[in-house]
């Protein structure tokens, strides 16, 4: 490796580790000082969005561990995220998290964007589908078919808590619209499961835009 490649490579991993510090003092801030103040609701609010960035943390950690690289190796990834997701929100309720993927790769840009979602996702599952349980299960499936890709997302939790109306929902919705996905919720007593479709087409789009062709 030469000095002209090495060193903004050094520059990304050093602005990415201050950058997860700052938000490792954040959720600390968030936790420490404002988790304990006696207004129920308020400290109800300050633990969601402290959930929120710890989630986040752990979806840039996972994207800093594959830099410049236009495909990622999907299963490789999302083994990752999930485990550092299941690390950051499940473990400590005493939930844990199932991962199953097919071999392939997707556009960085494109796990970018499926890393937010599964991370919502989560986060939403840990938050509401367990209340008064100590126990339960999130899995997340990537499955690779002839016309796209499918993630799914589904917890065995009781009662149908935090649905397709709660805000969380409300950005995987606006999230999956970016990458042209179809979505789809079923929620009902034995858990909930969300379904995202991502198209041959939109994945070609993508993979065209953000790779150079190669000329024999």
């Amino acid at each position: 490796m030469n000095s002209a490649t090495a060193e903004p490579e050094l520059d990304f991993q050093e602005a990415n580790h201050r950058f997860l510090n700052t938000l490792a003092s954040l959720y600390g801030f968030l936790r420490s000082d404002l988790g304990d103040l006696d207004d129920p609701a308020f400290s109800q609010a300050v633990g969601a969005f402290a959930s929120r960035v710890q989630a986040f943390a752990c979806v840039h950690r996972t994207l800093g561990e594959d830099p410049g690289e236009d495909l990622v190796d999907a299963p490789a990834h999302m083994a990752r995220l999930c485990g550092g997701l299941c690390d950051a929100l499940l473990a400590p309720r005493g939930l844990h998290c199932e991962l199953s993927a097919d071999p392939g790769t997707l556009p960085r840009e494109i796990c970018q964007t499926l890393d937010l979602i599964i991370a919502d996702l989560v986060a939403n599952a840990a938050k509401h589908a367990f209340v008064g349980r100590d126990c339960g299960r999130v899995s997340i499936c990537l499955r690779h078919r002839p016309d796209g890709w499918m993630c799914a997302v589904a917890d065995n939790r009781s009662g149908a808590r935090g649905g397709a109306s709660s805000n969380r929902m409300m950005l995987v919705r606006r999230l999956a619209h970016a990458l042209d996905s179809d979505l789809c919720i079923h929620s009902d007593r034995q858990g909930m499961m969300v379904t995202l479709s991502l198209p041959e087409s939109t994945l070609a789009h993508r993979t065209r835009a953000s790779t150079a062709p190669c000329h024999a």
